[in-house]
């Protein structure tokens, strides 16, 4: 039922009694709208914004609806969100693919007790009462500043639902699709990464590999840096990072987090795709870039790779080391799970290239490889050095949530992973395949 009947409805039966209460129907309104939405969920995104940071700060709580409001409790009175968004007295709150401004109070012990009750009833007083002490929790209210509006559902990167003939039939500028798509993501970015455990996983294993290559004087160049979670930490082993990348949603939210953490001298954040870094030249003449690396992907979204090669070629100061992560054309665990999961249908996903991916909620290409097709787009300029499957054994990160619940079976996946992934043919078959390039000498 729409807004809209509500409204009318709500202002028909009043106007009956000639007593037509326009906040009332409103109110009715929205309490419809909030119960539609929020009414069943188990939980619900809070988004604020850092103190000291202006970051965004995630978190995912637990809830209840009581009239037209939304009440939340935190059993830390401290918390960072909670200490945020008294701060500012709003959140955003996100449910699914809707999104909801809120003002937020700190409510009476009377209105506290109502919200414990009602906790109660929906999740049960044993949770309540391990996560929810009731003398040391906090109440927060958030009272909607309007209705709901739609966005974007965030997605599994595999759940799309544009084909790639239709995308081309809206003729869309590939790279700005791209920086759009990134730039819808940007906000909940970290909050992704870090609540996916092989996500992290990957992350640590490819950063690690990284430092092998690397030296306290070198100066860097990343492709693809996103909010700057790997440069933050990459940053602790090299002089300087220039940091870049498609979407200038993802290079605000560098930059905030540079100052933040006092890091200027260390991180240079810029907006260039992965086929502009020939600029970095004019841009930082003094600055000679002595490695470059590139995780998790970016290049899968860079139609004009070939021209990224050339230009990283001449860039890049001897014995100049790429080290890099791509989405594979074969991912064997993928394979299984279907085949195991009888979703025989799904076979070979990836076969046909360019494939469609959700990234923020919207549907782009993105155009995956072989090992073999990608180790030849860098000849003759670069010759690899090392190919890692990431991950071969553990699933992709998309099924995380299963590999979780399963782990305390299955960890030992990951030293299988460690011991088995760098070597022939592992190293073929993983969701991922990270390289390590060396300049050749031409």
């Amino acid at each position: 039922m729409t807004s809209v009947y509500w409204l009318i409805n709500a202002l028909y039966l009043d106007s009956a009694s000639k007593e037509i209460n326009f906040k009332a129907a409103i109110l009715d309104v929205l309490e419809n709208e909030i119960l539609a939405i929020f009414g069943k969920g188990e939980t619900i995104k809070i988004i604020t914004k850092g103190r000291k940071t202006c970051l965004p700060h995630i978190v995912r709580t637990r809830y209840v609806v009581i009239d037209h409001a939304i009440y939340v409790l935190s059993g830390n009175r401290t918390a960072d969100w909670v200490l945020n968004a008294l701060y500012y007295s709003e959140v955003i709150i996100r449910s699914e693919d809707y999104l909801l401004k809120a003002k937020v109070e700190e409510v009476s012990e009377e209105e506290k007790a109502k919200a414990f009750e009602a906790f109660k009833k929906k999740y049960g007083s044993l949770i309540v009462k391990k996560w929810y002490p009731i003398s040391s929790s906090r109440c927060l209210k958030l009272i909607p500043l309007g209705s709901p509006t739609k966005r974007g559902l965030i997605k599994g990167e595999n759940q799309v639902t544009t084909t790639y003939e239709a995308w081309v039939s809206q003729k869309n500028d590939y790279l700005n699709s791209v920086a759009l798509a990134f730039d819808s993501a940007a906000e909940e970015y970290d909050f992704t990464i870090s609540n996916n455990y092989i996500n992290t996983w990957i992350r640590k294993k490819t950063i690690k590999e990284l430092l092998k290559y690397v030296s306290p004087e070198h100066r860097l160049l990343e492709i693809g840096c996103g909010t700057g979670q790997e440069a933050v930490e990459i940053s602790r082993y090299v002089k300087t990072i220039i940091a870049t990348d498609v979407s200038k949603k993802m290079i605000e939210l560098l930059s905030l987090k540079v100052r933040a953490k006092k890091l200027e001298s260390k991180i240079i954040p810029v907006r260039l795709a992965a086929s502009e870094i020939d600029k970095i030249s004019e841009m930082f003449p003094d600055i000679k870039i002595n490695g470059c690396y590139s995780f998790n992907g970016p290049l899968n979204c860079e139609p004009k790779i070939r021209t990224f090669v050339k230009h990283l070629w001449k860039i890049l100061e001897p014995p100049g080391y790429f080290v890099c992560s791509i989405r594979n054309t074969i991912c064997a665990t993928e394979e299984i799970s279907h085949i195991f999961s009888l979703q025989l249908d799904k076979l070979s996903p990836r076969k046909h290239q360019p494939i469609m991916v959700s990234v923020g909620g919207m549907d782009i290409p993105a155009f995956y490889y072989t090992p073999s097709i990608f180790v030849n787009i860098f000849k003759p300029y670069f010759k690899v050095e090392k190919i890692i499957g990431l991950p071969t054994f553990l699933p992709p990160a998309y099924l995380n949530d299963y590999y979780v619940r399963l782990r305390q079976y299955t960890s030992l996946l990951e030293k299988i992973d460690d011991l088995l992934s760098p070597h022939f043919p592992f190293n073929r078959f993983g969701d991922q395949n990270l390289f390590v390039f060396k300049k050749v000498i031409l």
